[in-house]
């Protein structure tokens, strides 16, 4: 057998195993035209029809070609890739060897090493409501652990589940009871598959005689899969075009050539519910059926790319999610409010260009939204300083602290928990030039990109109210601000003390039951009774505003109303605007107070807040009773 038929012959079995191996489209687009050049005992070139197959070739499967090659030919062989157009290669110049010693290293550069990221879709943005945080940090970790094993050198070895766990951030317990979980996996569908059956579990014989038990096997889709709303949204519009009589070809094209793909996103209703896809890939095998091309799958990856593209990258620096998820107790759905609060961010490490303000035009609800969550409570929690007391989570202070708005900024909207709210993020990882773990945002020394010190002195966040709330994974929690009743204060009556004096004090930071009870001289047994079953503050203040309110029809006594409506549900709450009021912040629920008239004839102030007109739906444009609300929740601070 001459030379070029035993390179035919070594062609013919390499195109056989591939085609075997790979998906047709693939096959088809860049292996079939492959032709053996050389083979000899310096290696085989293997020669491509464009000089674009050739770096495809080397970048993804030069590794599971020469391993092929070397079972074919009985033997280790070198390859490298031509293209026919350009003829056999240069041999390049030998490159001389150095050494790099590297010098003048700054301490946050050299333990951060912010060019080590993580970079994943923006589009997670988007995939993250609908799939929640935990799946979001599962498919972090799979993803990253992919790349790494596609950059290995022997690819067939399998991955140990701690390389996943290490870019999940969650640990090694809730790593495995999470993949069990039939609403993760669930989630998980088009993003990361296990390919063995849950219930097989096969072993192999070891060296030492032994059995273990064989890897794991999964699937990772390394470009995420759509929502199911937007997926409607798209094959809604594809579908439109092929009814008009385009061909799928033409209504690929078309789609493609929307200048912006968000405008492709726009939700509908859809009309066939049961058909659920994950790509626009699956779209046109649905549509083509047999007749599904490879100019067809090249459009509709192209369709895929650019929509998952059109929110751009998220850059998440290996520091972040090994060391300061960890040290900071960030929960899931805390670490990625911090990564897409950065993201929303802007810092360019190449100019030092800094934009650190973030605004959420809903607010709460819109932050509580992106963690796939419904429950703004959750968010106004977690951005009150004491949070990290009731150990249920991170400082999410020591990354976002809320600004003050612009007097001349108006209001989109009046409701407390879609408000628009601006934060200032903390774009560095919170290390001190020596390394160390910083305080928090609130006047902490933060380490700027090159290296140096900056102080920034920030307020503390007063939380809106201490209402029940849940996190996000929808679990009921108890406001931060109930802890139980430790030290006993023994008062002589169950009796509001109306004659008595008290000292005047300034409006609290945040509403706190204990305080609350306290001031008011409310028995001892009581305050043990609402304190051990950690009754909602929130709910406190919003009834004593409901029964100083005209709608309650004049109730003698709010502070014994509010207290028997807390004994019966401590967690439920007076609704509609009196739950409102009273997620305002302390501070502000004074200054609407004493900007109404407690007396007859006397002229209101002016006030100058988004609730204001309704408060004055709610309590009244003229009340006397605000004088027994104001002695209740602030001790009569203000009055005049």
């Amino acid at each position: 057998m001459n030379t070029e038929q035993t390179n035919q012959a070594v062609r013919e079995a390499l195109l056989a195993q591939l085609k075997a191996d790979l998906p047709r489209a693939q096959f088809e687009n860049w292996v079939r035209d492959i032709e053996i050049q050389t083979a000899g005992q310096d290696g085989i070139t293997i020669a491509t029809r464009t000089a674009f197959a050739r770096e495809w070739l080397e970048a993804r499967m030069k590794d599971k070609i020469q391993i092929i090659l070397n079972a074919i030919t009985g033997r280790s062989v070198s390859i490298r890739f031509v293209a026919r157009d350009s003829g056999v290669e240069e041999p390049q110049a030998a490159e001389e060897e150095v050494g790099i010693e590297p010098v003048q290293w700054l301490d946050y550069d050299r333990i951060v090493q912010p060019h080590r990221q993580v970079v994943v879709k923006g589009y997670l943005r988007r995939l993250g409501m609908e799939i929640g945080p935990k799946a979001v940090w599962l498919y972090i970790g799979f993803h990253q652990a992919a790349w790494a094993m596609h950059a290995a050198e022997n690819q067939s070895l399998p991955l140990f589940s701690r390389q996943v766990m290490r870019f999940s951030s969650i640990s090694s317990g809730a790593f495995w009871r999470l993949l069990a979980q039939a609403g993760i996996q669930s989630q998980l569908d088009g993003l990361v598959q296990r390919i063995d059956p849950p219930a097989q579990r096969t072993y192999h014989r070891g060296r030492d005689g032994r059995p273990h038990r064989i890897p794991i096997r999964y699937r990772v889709f390394m470009t995420p899969r759509l929502t199911r709303a937007d997926a409607q949204a798209v094959y809604f519009a594809l579908k439109n075009l092929l009814e008009q009589g385009r061909s799928l070809s033409q209504a690929l094209q078309e789609l493609l050539a929307v200048d912006d793909p968000e405008e492709l996103l726009r939700p509908v209703e859809s009309s066939s519910p049961g058909l659920q896809f994950n790509s626009v890939m699956d779209m046109a095998r649905f549509e083509a059926g047999s007749s599904y091309s490879s100019d067809v799958d090249h459009l509709a990856q192209e369709l895929h790319r650019r929509i998952v593209n059109c929110l751009g990258d998220i850059h998440i620096p290996h520091y972040f999610i090994t060391e300061t998820i960890r040290k900071y107790n960030l929960t899931p759905a805390q670490a990625w409010l911090v990564t897409v609060a950065r993201d929303m961010a802007y810092l360019n490490a190449r100019t030092g260009e800094r934009r650190e303000t973030v605004t959420f035009r809903n607010g709460y609800l819109e932050m509580a939204r992106l963690c796939g969550s419904g429950r703004y409570k959750t968010i106004q929690a977690w951005l009150n300083p004491q949070w990290k007391t009731q150990k249920r989570g991170g400082d999410l202070c020591s990354f976002l602290v809320e600004l003050e708005s612009s007097p001349a900024t108006p209001y989109l909207d009046l409701r407390v928990e879609s408000m628009p709210r601006t934060f200032r993020v903390l774009l560095d990882e919170p290390l001190d030039a020596d390394g160390s773990n910083m305080p928090g945002a609130d006047g902490a020394i933060l380490a700027d990109t090159d290296g140096g010190n900056r102080q920034t002195r920030m307020g503390f966040l007063a939380d809106a109210g201490g209402g029940d709330m849940a996190d996000a994974n929808g679990t009921d929690l108890s406001s931060l601000k109930h802890p139980l009743n430790t030290i006993k204060k023994n008062t002589s009556t169950t009796q509001h003390a109306h004659g008595a004096k008290r000292p005047e004090q300034a409006a609290p930071p945040h509403w706190e039951l204990k305080r609350l009870l306290s001031q008011n001289d409310v028995h001892p047994k009581v305050q043990k009774e609402l304190l051990e079953v950690q009754a909602s503050a929130h709910a406190f203040v919003s009834w004593v505003l409901y029964a100083a309110s005209p709608r309650s029809g004049q109730l003698a006594d709010p502070l014994g109303y509010a207290i028997s409506r807390l004994r019966e549900h401590p967690l439920r709450e007076a609704r509609g605007v009196f739950r409102k009021l009273a997620d305002l912040p302390p501070v502000e629920l004074l200054a609407l107070i004493n900007s109404a008239p407690s007396k007859p004839y006397q002229i209101p102030a002016q006030a100058v807040h988004p609730l204001a007109s309704e408060w004055i739906n709610g309590m009244g444009a003229s009340n006397t009773r605000l004088a027994a609300v104001r002695e209740i929740l602030f001790c009569g601070e203000g009055d005049e």
